[in-house]
């Protein structure tokens, strides 16, 4: 049985200022610690209940719970059956080098749903780097890892800002900068260079206006011609998986 301090603290780590005083976050269900494990991720202890059955490659010591136990520091509405206690790594400031390829750039993403999403879509395309603006949502908040569905352990998230990051590549004159505009030139009919950054606005005010003097190029996904459509815009996350796919087509015919 788990300690009431094991509780409180586990419980804690839903909090983002916890998360980030003890230096770890949560991860849960069998299949995300299963991922977790075979990352680079450093997992610092596992809580399971008895009926946990690991994989092979699962060999940490693991201190068993109850599931009543389980439920009280589960942030799920079914709580699962493990439960990872795994060391934030450290996030790089500034980018100095960035491979060629497309480069994610999120501005001020609220909704960790939506972020866990998008970086589940990256990792699907291959693509390896994601930056996020420092007011976009916590990547280690249990929603978004959920939503990544073990995606976070293999694509490098990076929080920056994003006009230092811009500069540097205006500075050397390097690569094009899109963004998802609703003013923006029809994405099926642009071209996207191989390799590029993509900026992906806050879900209800768009692009930070300070970010429009390093935009190359605006992008706009066009509705279907002579369909009604009531929609004033596609989920951010939803653009986000549009626009990595016509990047793909584009790029790797």
């Amino acid at each position: 049985m788990a300690s009431k301090s094991t509780i409180s603290f586990l419980r804690s780590l839903q909090q983002k200022k916890f998360r980030n005083e003890e230096g770890v976050f949560i991860v849960e269900g069998p299949k995300m610690v299963s991922e977790v494990l075979k990352s680079d991720f450093k997992v610092r202890q596992l809580y399971a209940t008895s009926s946990w059955i690991p994989d092979q490659h699962e060999i940490l010591p693991v201190e068993i719970i109850t599931e009543a136990e389980m439920e009280r520091v589960s942030g799920l509405q079914t709580p699962n059956k493990v439960l990872a206690v795994v060391e934030i790594p450290v996030l790089e400031g500034p980018i100095n080098t960035l491979s060629n390829g497309i480069h994610l750039l999120l501005d001020q993403i609220q909704d960790p749903g939506n972020l866990g999403t998008i970086i589940r879509i990256a990792d699907w395309f291959g693509i390896t780097s994601v930056i996020c603006s420092p007011d976009t949502a916590d990547v280690f908040n249990p929603k978004v890892i959920q939503a990544s569905m073990g995606s976070v352990f293999n694509v490098k998230i990076n929080y920056s800002s994003l006009a230092d990051v811009l500069l540097k590549n205006a500075d050397g004159n390097k690569w094009p900068v899109y963004a998802t505009l609703l003013a923006g030139e029809n994405i099926y009919k642009s071209e996207l260079n191989a390799s590029c950054f993509v900026i992906l606005g806050n879900e209800s005010r768009g692009v930070n206006p300070i970010l429009n003097t390093f935009i190359t190029q605006g992008i706009h996904i066009p509705r279907p011609v002579n369909k009604s459509s009531k929609a004033e815009s596609l989920n951010v996350a939803v653009a986000a998986g549009i626009v990595c796919s016509e990047y793909c087509r584009k790029n790797n015919p």
